[in-house]
């Protein structure tokens, strides 16, 4: 069987303030072109198909428009929430998405309750086992779904979820092809700066260790840099990455997704196809006295413009009269004598798990006493007040 892995589509999302809607269409209307030509019979979203929850009707118009064109070219479909869908507008639609024959699932589910299922593709008997993003403040009730004594909330994140994907994975067996689908971090990956970074940080990573040997292919969802994972044999994980450039931290990075053959009882074969919808990003650094110079070469890019101007003092009006020239420039940040750019490669999203630095302040003040009830009212918090 043939499987197209995608994630990461953020259908909705702007760019300093540009609606990118058409673009995703663009490149939705390209991916089901792919799928017929290379006649894929399971097509796997991984997440974040929205870039918020509660998405405009044009991007949902992209993303229906897209099952309905692949389910009438005959291939299934399996989607999962990410990070920035809505689990329960997912659930809300899935019996509607089920006449494309997608099969969707928002909210986290046991086994028995349609967390893994099984489907008949291009001949191929298939084990689903479909993990949508859990928070921190969701996986204690999806623990409790599974074992009923709130342990998770004496585990760690990375224990809750080795013991979720163990419950999804229990029915699968070398007699068919046993797909995993997870929205979450895996210890090691590369990050391409727009992620979300507080739900890419430390205390939200597992190992590769996770996913078991009986699973055929982890299709991944979450980071946007095309990628496997550290620890596992090449093939058998990949993320493909997000369809679009979506901010400028990922500017000249190109964009893919994963066509896969899968059998069951042997290791995949895969190939990363380029996507070439939607306008690419540019981040150019550039000094006062080459403006002049350069207005022509930066005018004829074809995609989105950030400049980084170097200056010796601020000059007020200068993104105005830039933009008067170069209609494609979107964002222009002034770097004075002394000043980094704020987007430079080599950010540590670590610096900022604010759970992990208040768990570690409770251990030094008050000991164990109390602390995980207080560390996951605080992520409750924090996951309420950043999205």
């Amino acid at each position: 069987m043939k499987v197209l892995h995608t994630a990461d589509w953020h259908a909705g999302r702007g760019l300093h303030g540009v609606d990118r809607t058409g673009e995703i269409k663009e490149a939705l209307e390209e991916l089901a072109e792919l799928v017929k030509v290379e006649r894929v019979d399971l097509v796997v979203v991984a997440g974040d198909l929205y870039d918020n929850r509660n998405p405009s009707a044009a991007a949902e118009d992209a993303v229906y428009r897209f099952f309905l064109d692949v389910g009438r070219a005959g291939a299934q479909s399996v989607i999962i929430a990410g990070n920035h869908d809505s689990p329960q507008r997912l659930d809300a639609v899935a019996s509607l998405l089920g006449l494309a024959g997608v099969h969707a699932v928002g909210a986290f589910r046991p086994a028995g309750a349609g967390g893994a299922f099984e489907l008949n593709v291009g001949g191929e008997r298939v084990r689903v086992a479909a993990l949508p993003f859990l928070s921190e403040r969701r996986m204690i009730g999806a623990a409790d779904l599974i074992e009923g004594d709130h342990a998770a909330q004496q585990g760690s994140y990375r224990e809750t979820m080795r013991k979720l994907v163990g419950n999804l994975t229990a029915g699968m067996d070398g007699k068919a092809v046993n797909l995993l689908l997870m929205h979450t971090t895996f210890e090691g990956a590369s990050l391409a700066n727009s992620e979300y970074v507080f739900h890419s940080t430390n205390s939200y990573t597992v190992p590769a260790s996770i996913v078991p040997e009986a699973v055929t292919y982890a299709a991944l969802g979450h980071i946007h840099k095309p990628q496997g994972v550290q620890g596992l044999a090449e093939g058998k994980a990949r993320y493909p990455g997000s369809l679009l450039q979506l901010d400028f931290g990922e500017a000249g990075s190109e964009r893919s997704v994963v066509i896969a053959e899968l059998r069951a009882g042997r290791a995949p074969e895969y190939a990363l196809k380029p996507i070439t919808a939607g306008k690419r990003l540019k981040r150019a650094v550039v000094a006062e006295e080459e403006l002049d110079r350069r207005a022509l070469e930066l005018a004829e890019f074809p995609g989105w413009l950030k400049l980084v101007v170097k200056l010796q003092r601020p000059r007020p009006g200068l993104k105005e009269r830039l933009q008067r020239d170069l209609p494609n420039l979107l964002a222009v940040e002034q770097q004075l004598p002394g000043e980094d750019a704020t987007d430079e490669p080599g950010f540590d999203p670590a610096a900022l798990d604010l759970v992990a630095a208040y768990r570690d302040y409770l251990g030094e003040e008050r000991g164990a006493d109390g602390q995980q009830e207080l560390v996951a009212a605080f992520a409750g918090l924090l996951e309420e007040a950043v999205t």
